[in-house]
């Protein structure tokens, strides 16, 4: 469900301490896999596409961007990697923002950290379940409510390592 046109920006404390730990141990494991790899949290449309787009521009012209909160990952100053975190109390929600990826890179190229009760496996419906089984089809690595620190952070870095086999 869409919030009413107007409706100030808000997220809760469970969302955004989700955010941080997802935001920090990847920047962790970046920072210790050498000078070769780095972290960009944001990305025009027209460095993604490679020219200056048509449509998503802003007033002055210039090229839109996205904000990854996990970031947008490099191996030897190319694009090789996105992160993103979701955190969801219940199972209905339209996780578009972390499919948006796929429309430039490649399944095995997007790294989804999912966490809350909106994550938890369960017949009944919803979308968050469709959201998980379609990423996986597509390649993508992705967690359910891992939040113990080192778990996490083994399964990020042997997703990103797989990268640089890749590239």
């Amino acid at each position: 469900m869409t919030a009413p046109v107007g409706t100030k920006a808000f997220t809760t404390k469970e969302s955004s301490e989700s955010e941080k730990n997802h935001t920090q141990w990847i920047h962790d494991v970046i920072d210790g896999l050498g000078e070769d790899w780095s972290i960009r949290y944001s990305m025009t449309i027209e460095e993604l596409t490679g020219k200056q787009p048509t449509y998503a521009r802003l007033k002055n012209g210039a090229s839109q961007e996205w904000i990854s909160d996990g970031g947008y990952i490099f191996y030897k100053e190319k694009l090789v990697g996105v992160a993103e975190n979701k955190w969801q109390k219940r199972r209905m929600n339209v996780c578009e923002r972390a499919c948006r990826y796929l429309t430039f890179l490649k399944g095995s190229q997007l790294f989804v950290s999912t966490a809350g009760p909106g994550f938890v496996l369960k017949d009944g419906g919803g979308s968050t379940g469709p959201f998980i089984d379609m990423l996986r089809y597509s390649g993508a690595c992705v967690t359910e409510n891992v939040n113990d620190e080192q778990g996490f952070k083994d399964i990020f870095k042997n997703w990103v390592l797989s990268l640089k086999e890749v590239f």
